[in-house]
């Protein structure tokens, strides 16, 4: 054992010394009834006078008594379980510090090691049953059979299992003990405080703006042209920042992002150059005044308009997922249709995207024949499709489903039509049935989703069918099952009730993991990660298929669980559990994890919590070979909170790698600091790259790598290091921005389009309603379901009408 243990080097690390306070009656009654191992640790460390481990102790309890209330919401056996986890794992720290301090036996810590995991084996057995009851209710029969296998063997064999956890345990040990000498090797780790609140002095304070009154051609135009014009109008455009011509866009809201950057760099002094002449203190207070009524204030009831949704075809997800529930097989025909792009809502479903090209005709036509084939192929999903009434009702049912709606006499006598023609060129009953069925699968009623026609300019409500297209390719990314087929053909989508009872069914169907798979997937870029980024398995053996899928399939999840336990929005960046098999948590080195099936793992470390600690997170906002904050500090402002920085300046030179591990990071940090300097990219960079380097201890793929700086400060003089303190950053300062974008997101990827500027109206609205109660996911579905665009359209007219401003 000795070889082992001697290899971690102060696993705890030094605590400060000096007595630990006394525990109060209720943490004793606490630890005594839901975690007597810590309680253990505890008075032991107390009465040998090791102080600084009965500092780390009482620490703990705290966090303990959090977990529990937390996990309680599941039930008092699940919480007893999660709670005996965590001071099962305080245990064994304290069992590594004693020995490594030579406060123990060897023979002694072998023996209380075997005791502890015999403890985990217990609790994790106990995990292990409560995971397999969620997946029978998820109906994850896969899942459940694999649970079930793993903890017969555990049960069985409860020796032999110990044994394993000890030998993983040992080999988890020695990993770390190797990173700690490499670290003690190349350098000490910077270190400080986590989280540093910013001066009180420099707290942004609205209340400044309250007061100020401005005239807007006497203040507000002659500022501009005084201190913007110069570098900003139409003649110069410098940075492609046309400010002159953007004035000229009535309301400004029209470019709400511009107007918004505009007014963070007056605030934060970055424009005009320090080399130009500034403003005084009352001409940017007016200035902001000025933006903050016209866009941040700005009465949308002005602009209102639902907009609509333009006809569309499937995209290649929505196309394989309604095959899939159609025939009831997984075929994925589409994966061989054109690559779908994404528009300017960032999502491949945008209609100003899905047009059809003459390469879709070909695919359309061969994926009908495959599809129906396919389907004869399997004699249980041939008969599943036939039914039973024969040949002419098959056909009906199928082509209801199919076209989403009840099709029309005329349109079942042409499908009859060809059914007959097929019978009189002596087809059997079933290839005739099969020929039409595949005219259904080619049909613009199939392929495409077009919504009943309005006339222009007069807001009305969307037909009962196309809302039901609407709710399930936004739960779905697929086509209305019988039951929301029904009601809204039996007017139960017509009232706010019935649309609820729809959304909770839909939301607990399997079916709603396309939100993770497909919702988060584009709009976080995760979907990427193993089709288009991933390491040369050749160089890198340990990048296989399922480890990347693995990794896709642990944000997916995530999503949606955040969304199904209608979690607040905050959970999305400090969640303390995430979902892993036995690949991921070996890739994360997490051990206790068996098996090929994902599954729910709590986290006893805030080094994966939340999203900034996916593998699929970190891989994406990377470059192949390296980190890069930049890219990374971008990705967090533009896709995670919605306030991206402007574009870089024309002939700005790219910065190069400063090489792989520490020493990269370095480099790369000092490159970044000159760059800085510059009066053009300071502005952005002050923005972007803090937030970047608190990243870099995870590599482009996201394997931890200690010893990095990683030290940033917000604009606000807000202090953090690393991942836990960028976590409390972003949650301190910047969750309503976060809320707000989710809604964004999910509001242009319902509605299949990309937002307009009266739309903001809605989102903030949404916003509004959902901020009390921190951004409850589950409630913001209902919430974008319940929203005037998404229950309302409204088609436009030629004519275009004129526009007012805030002030007007």
């Amino acid at each position: 054992m000795r070889p082992h243990f001697f290899l971690l080097p102060g696993i705890l690390g030094l605590m400060a010394f000096g007595m630990a306070e006394e525990l109060s009656r209720e943490d004793q009654r606490f630890l005594k009834e839901r975690a007597p191992r810590l309680l253990q640790v505890i008075e032991e460390a107390k009465e040998r006078n090791f102080d600084e481990v009965v500092e780390e102790a009482m620490e703990r309890v705290g966090e303990l008594q959090d977990e529990w209330r937390e996990a309680r919401e599941d039930g008092e056996e699940w919480a007893g379980l999660m709670v005996g986890e965590m001071a099962n794992e305080a245990a064994l720290d304290y069992l590594v510090w004693k020995f490594e301090e030579g406060e123990i036996e060897e023979g002694k810590a072998e023996e209380t090691l075997r005791d502890l995991m015999e403890e985990r084996w217990r609790i994790e057995n106990g995990i292990t049953e409560r995971e397999m009851k969620m997946a029978e209710v998820d109906g994850n029969a896969d899942l459940t059979a694999e649970l079930a296998e793993e903890l017969t063997w555990r049960k069985e064999n409860p020796r032999k299992a110990v044994n394993e956890m000890i030998e993983e345990f040992l080999e988890e040990l020695e990993e770390l003990g190797e990173e700690g000498k490499e670290g003690e090797a190349e350098g000490e780790e910077v270190v400080g405080e986590i989280y540093t609140p910013p001066p009180l002095d420099r707290k942004e304070s609205e209340s400044a703006l309250e007061g100020v009154t401005f005239q807007y051609e006497k203040h507000i135009v002659v500022a501009l042209e005084t201190y913007c014009f110069d570098c900003h109008d139409s003649s110069s455009a410098k940075g492609d920042l046309d400010l002159e011509k953007a004035l000229l866009e009535k309301p400004l809201v029209r470019n709400r992002l511009l107007w918004e950057n505009v007014a963070e760099r007056i605030r934060s002094g970055d424009m005009p150059p320090k080399k130009k002449p500034q403003p005084a203190t009352e001409d940017r207070l007016r200035l902001r005044a000025w933006l903050r009524q016209e866009i941040e204030r700005f009465p949308y009831e002005k602009v209102s308009d639902p907009g609509y949704a333009p006809a569309r075809r499937l995209t290649r997800e929505e196309y394989n997922r309604t095959i899939r529930d159609l025939v009831g097989l997984d075929l994925r025909p589409a994966d061989q249709f054109p690559v779908d792009f994404s528009g300017t809502s960032g999502f491949s479903n945008s209609s100003n995207t899905l047009f059809l090209a003459t390469a879709h005709l070909d695919r359309y036509l061969s994926a009908a024949e495959e599809v129906i084939d396919a389907v004869r192929n399997v004699p249980q999903a041939w008969a599943a499709l036939k039914g039973d009434g024969g040949s002419d009702e098959s056909l009906r049912r199928f082509a209801r489903m199919a076209f989403r709606k009840t099709p029309g006499s005329r349109e079942l006598e042409e499908l009859r039509s060809h059914l007959k023609l097929a019978r009189d060129a002596g087809q059997s009953e079933e290839d005739a049935l099969a020929t039409a069925l595949k005219l259904v699968l080619i049909s613009p009623h199939f392929l495409l989703r077009v919504e009943k026609a309005g006339l222009p300019g007069v807001e009305e409500k969307v037909a009962a069918t196309d809302l039901a297209s609407r709710l399930s390719y936004f739960l779905w990314a697929s086509s209305p099952d019988e039951k929301l087929l029904g009601a809204a053909e039996g007017g139960l989508l017509e009232e706010k009730t019935g649309r609820e009872n729809e959304i909770g069914r839909m939301l607990s169907d399997p079916r709603s993991l396309a939100l993770g798979e497909v919702f988060a997937g584009e709009w976080l870029g995760t979907h990427n990660v193993g089709p288009r980024i991933r390491k040369d398995p050749i160089d890198n053996p340990w990048c296989t298929e399922s480890l990347m899928k693995a990794m896709r399939d642990e944000t997916a999840l995530f999503i949606h669980s955040l969304i199904r336990e209608n979690a607040p929005v905050e959970r999305m960046i400090n969640g303390r559990y995430t979902f892993l098999n036995e690949e991921l948590a070996r890739f994360y080195r997490i051990a206790g994890v068996k098996g090929d099936a994902m599954r729910k793992v709590a986290l006893q470390t805030p080094r994966r919590g939340g999203l900034l600690g996916h593998a699929s997170i970190l891989a994406a906002t990377s470059f192949p070979d390296r980190t890069s904050p930049v890219v990374r500090g971008t990705w967090i402002l533009s896709t995670l909170l919605g306030t991206p920085p402007p574009p870089p300046p024309p002939n700005v030179p790219e910065i190069e790698g400063g090489g792989r591990g520490r020493d990269g990071v370095r480099n790369l940090r000092e490159q970044l600091e000159v760059h800085r300097r510059s009066e053009r990219c300071a502005g952005c960079h002050s923005r972007i790259d803090p937030l970047g380097f608190a990243l870099e201890n995870y590599a482009e793929f996201g394997q931890w790598r200690p010893n990095v700086d990683n030290r940033g400060t917000l604009p606000n003089g807000a202090r953090f290091r690393g991942p836990e303190g960028l976590k409390i950053a972003l949650r301190e300062w910047r969750l309503d921005d976060l809320g707000t974008q989710v809604i964004r997101k999910m509001l242009a990827y319902a509605l299949g389009r990309q937002l307009e500027y009266y739309d903001e109206g809605t989102v903030r609205r949404i916003a509004a309603t959902l901020k009390p109660s921190g951004y409850p996911m589950g409630d913001m579905i209902k919430e974008v379901a319940e929203s005037r665009p998404f229950l309302m359209r409204r088609l436009p007219v030629n004519k275009k009408r004129a526009e007012p401003s805030a002030s007007e």
